[in-house]
């Protein structure tokens, strides 16, 4: 065979290691992302100033793998779980530090009530209630999946850092019931 020839036979293998190689990169990467080792356990996630729409609350919870979670579907029309969100803004504050993220989810754009109601109604909300912590709305009753708020809002879910959930609760607790649960997750 001839040189010409051989060189072009090693040449067609190239982009099939090279991608080969990427693949595995990007599954390492991913996969210790996945498990929290993309993030400090400490590090506080950025939070947006205004709703997060989410097709699926459990796909978007990803990204808090390594943190303790509460997480609490509400709504800006449901009395009880307004009547929480100043002791999720003193909890967000005391212990963001130190590895917990509240997250609101918003049921208003699937079940609106008043004017203005659906999800128009959440980031003025927001803003009037000095909420510093991610809130996100489900954009369709299927993005729920994995969650039961069929028994009423609030229901909150207080997860673990490994993404287990370790206590639920249905309707408004004080904010003393979460510091306990928080305190020996974090």
């Amino acid at each position: 065979m001839s040189q010409a020839g051989s060189k072009a036979k090693r040449g067609k293998g190239t982009p099939l290691v090279i991608g080969v190689v990427l693949v595995l990169a990007v599954v390492v990467v991913g996969g210790a992302m996945f498990a929290g080792g993309g993030r400090s356990s400490s590090a506080p996630i950025a939070v947006s100033p205004t709703p997060l729409a989410t097709e699926s609350v459990q796909s978007s919870l990803a990204g808090y793998r390594g943190k303790v979670v509460i997480l609490d579907f509400w709504a800006t029309w449901c009395g009880p779980c307004r009547m929480e969100i100043p002791g999720f803004i003193t909890l967000q504050n005391k212990y963001r530090s130190q590895g917990l993220e509240i997250i609101g989810v918003s049921i208003d754009p699937i079940a609106p009530r008043g004017n203005p109601g659906g999800a128009p109604a959440v980031e003025p909300f927001m803003r009037s209630s000095g909420i510093n912590y991610t809130i996100m709305m489900v954009t369709n009753p299927a993005a729920l999946s994995g969650y039961d708020i069929s028994r009423g809002i609030p229901t909150t879910y207080v997860i673990d850092r490994e993404g287990k959930v370790v206590r639920t609760y249905i309707g408004a607790q004080s904010m003393s019931v979460f510091e306990n649960d928080i305190s020996q997750l974090l």
